[in-house]
């Protein structure tokens, strides 16, 4: 390896400066779009109200509950429970998906791919579901 290939010292030092600039604004950005988009937990509820799910920001399944006419749906009531999770998965990565769009400007495009991989209506259910106007 010849001496030409590596950076001085001084570039070096000036390309980890950038990078740690770099980096730091990205966390900044970040956090100001977490703070805009609110991607801390989302609850989904069965239709009759009486199923509820909440998702953590991280989108793991934080709490669920059934009340007392919900526990009358026994036979069909892991289906219902099923079905209410996957309603608020849907809406956290909707979520997810928007605040990274942001994030990373054209670099990416984030919506295509959960356009890709997440049924239509799901989708337009899920931004309904979280207020989003098209």
């Amino acid at each position: 390896m010849s001496d030409q290939s590596l950076p001085s010292p001084e570039e070096a030092m000036r390309q980890f400066e950038q990078i740690r600039a770099d980096a730091e604004a990205t966390k900044r950005r970040h956090e100001e779009l977490s703070a805009e988009y609110g991607l801390g937990s989302v609850e989904a509820y069965s239709e009759d109200g009486t199923v509820g799910v909440r998702l953590d920001a991280q989108g793991r399944v934080d709490k669920v509950v059934i009340d007392e006419m919900g526990m009358r749906h026994r036979q069909a009531l892991g289906y219902i429970v099923k079905a209410v999770a996957e309603e608020a998965m849907a809406m956290h990565a909707v979520k997810a998906a928007e605040m990274a769009q942001a994030l990373l400007g054209d670099k990416i495009d984030v919506q295509g791919i959960v356009s890709r991989y997440m049924p239509d209506e799901v989708r337009q259910r899920a931004r309904g579901n979280l207020g989003y106007r098209d």
